[in-house]
């Protein structure tokens, strides 16, 4: 708060670029929301939007589109489908003899709540602190406040509180229909993981996007819902543990002008944003890396670094572009370096609206970037689970239809 009121909106916009510094998980974004153009050359752009995002006003079909357009109906997806309806099936039809014909029909209540039951996932874990803490706290916390026990537990109990406000516990065992159109509205994604294990998370926050926010009937709360979706699909399907996980993230600037964080809503996001993950994410930064910072970014980092943490400002590396950034790259990021961070991979400048990322439909085509493999993965499991609790809800109705003698 003295932050904002002291250097004004300006700052708090910066505070949104610069938020991955405070130690929390970085300015957490959605995953790839750029992505090889269908000529299968490296980039974040193309000149117009695939058919699954709207370049107008109309609003944006899941359904319709994108289960068609990711990977949808091929063998192996198909597959995948075939293996989620029979494991929880099983739990509910009792295999059959062979010689027996009669089929158990699935208790879709049953297969619902198994489902939801086994993507339930709570803010303490067996091994982040919280079982031999006498007030259940998990280090996280205790170690953002420095110790102080009584300030941890107050702020332990506030993200509870936001948890059970948010159905976060449950928020992947949820349908995620605007999972693509809040990729293209805030370009992100996993590349990998770096040298040292890490999962590595790249953002370009300078392409963060209200007009393809409004044309999709889209909110800055559903933009800010799938971060949440973003994340813990990262702490709790991703990197599981034990133990707990940090994560290398790469901010890349491209883009970055003064005009852009003067926007009032890019403030108001930010404000949202860093509120949210700062409050419920503590503790997951391992490094930040700044890339492709213009001229004028290190000079208003020197405003902000004597405000940060010795141990946050060790994170810290900020670069721009050129030979030695890639260096840099290298050897911190190893084989999970993405391409389109690497010198002469430069996608061209195109007018905002005209962005877009097109996921690769074979996992044989993943590379480090917008179509890593992690990503590949993350967009079966949003897709498939879609289609499964589609195909469990249409049953239900179903069932639950008048019987009409014949």
């Amino acid at each position: 708060m003295l932050l904002e009121q002291s250097m004004g909106p300006f700052i708090a916009a910066v505070a949104y670029v610069l938020c991955a510094l405070n130690g929390n998980v970085a300015s957490a974004t959605t995953h790839s929301a750029s992505v090889n153009s269908i000529s299968g050359s490296k980039g974040w752009h193309r000149s117009s939007l695939p058919s699954f995002i709207s370049a107008k006003k109309s609003t944006f079909h899941w359904t319709d589109n994108v289960l068609s357009q990711t990977r949808g109906g091929s063998d192996e997806e198909e597959g995948a489908i075939t293996a989620v309806a029979e494991a929880e099936e099983g739990a509910a039809a009792p295999a059959a003899d062979d010689d027996d014909d009669v089929v158990t029909p699935i208790d879709s209540d049953d297969a619902t709540e198994a489902k939801a039951r086994n993507l339930t996932f709570s803010a303490t874990k067996p091994y982040d602190g919280s079982p031999e803490d006498p007030d259940g706290i998990p280090s996280r916390f205790l170690n953002m406040k420095k110790g102080d026990r009584e300030g941890a537990k107050e702020a332990f109990e506030g993200h509870l509180s936001w948890r059970e406000e948010n159905d976060v516990d449950t928020v992947l065992s949820r349908p995620h229909p605007q999972f693509d159109v809040c990729k293209a509205m805030a370009p992100h994604y996993f590349a990998g993981h770096d040298v040292k294990g890490n999962i590595v998370f790249v953002q370009r926050p300078a392409m963060l996007d209200f007009e393809l926010m409004r044309k999709n009937n889209a909110t800055i709360d559903d933009l800010l819902n799938h971060y949440i979706y973003v994340i813990e699909y990262c702490w709790n399907i991703l990197e599981d543990g034990p133990p707990e996980g940090v994560m290398t993230n790469v901010l890349d600037m491209s883009g970055l002008s003064f005009r852009s964080m003067k926007n009032q809503e890019y403030i108001g996001f930010g404000k949202k944003f860093v509120n949210m993950m700062s409050s419920n994410y503590p503790g997951r930064s391992y490094k930040t890396l700044i890339v492709n910072a213009p001229k004028w970014f290190h000079g208003l980092f020197k405003l902000f670094k004597p405000l940060l943490r010795e141990a946050t400002r060790k994170k810290i590396v900020i670069l721009k572009a050129g030979k030695h950034q890639e260096k840099i790259l290298r050897e911190i990021l190893g084989d999970s370096l993405p391409n389109d961070l690497i010198s002469g991979n430069d996608a061209p400048e195109v007018e905002a609206g005209a962005r877009f990322f097109l996921p690769t439909e074979e996992k044989e085509e993943c590379e480090p970037g917008p179509n890593s493999l992690i990503e590949f993965e993350m967009r079966q499991f949003v897709s498939i689970f879609s289609m499964v609790l589609n195909f469990i809800t249409f049953v239900e109705r179903i069932l639950t239809l008048p019987h009409v003698p014949g």
